[in-house]
């Protein structure tokens, strides 16, 4: 039998004096980190369900359309995952502006919180090495308390928001792949 041990790394820099605050912090960051790349997946599908939907229903419902408007969303989906046009979180709130269903209200918030992951991703720890504030464990609290924390929050409501929306065009091209002889997954 082994014990339970973890190791976490860190700068010792961060929050001096205080290893909870530290840890709070480092563990926060991580969970906001997570949270944004559930954005990034979201959005991504839900401009490929979406625009998926909206060509389908533009144009004559035939198993061929749909077939090679489904495909062409794949290869969509694919190359702004993983191929040469790579898409950030910023790039996919751009293009989701376009034509996307998201409530106007929800992309000024989106613009915030793709600033506000740009800047504790590549900024904080480069400007602290500068201006010292993350030493002081006063300050990483008051910062993890008041702009992490609730940052993480509402990103968390509004993804929901847009999984309803996901879930809708999901539901509408299942539809339509089934008016046309596909079979549907169990």
């Amino acid at each position: 039998m082994t014990d339970n041990i973890i190791s976490i790394q860190y700068d010792s820099d961060i929050a001096k004096g205080n290893e909870a605050v530290r840890i709070s912090f480092y563990a926060n960051m991580g969970f906001f980190i997570e949270v944004a790349q559930m954005f990034e997946f979201n959005l991504r599908k839900l401009i490929c369900y979406e625009r998926s939907v909206k060509e389908i229903e533009q144009g004559e419902i035939t198993k061929e359309n749909v077939e090679r408007i489904c495909a062409k969303y794949d290869r969509y989906y694919d190359d702004t995952y993983l191929g040469k046009s790579k898409f950030t979180l910023g790039k996919l709130i751009n293009e989701s502006k376009n034509d996307s269903s998201i409530p106007k209200e929800f992309f000024d918030f989106l613009d915030e919180l793709n600033e506000f992951r740009v800047n504790l991703v590549h900024k904080i720890f480069q400007n602290n090495i500068i201006i010292h504030d993350f030493d002081s464990a006063e300050f990483v609290l008051e910062y993890t308390n008041k702009r992490i924390i609730p940052m993480t929050n509402k990103a968390i409501e509004i993804n929901r928001a847009i999984i309803g929306i996901i879930d809708l065009y999901r539901s509408d091209l299942q539809d339509y792949k089934a008016q046309v002889g596909f079979p549907l997954p169990s």
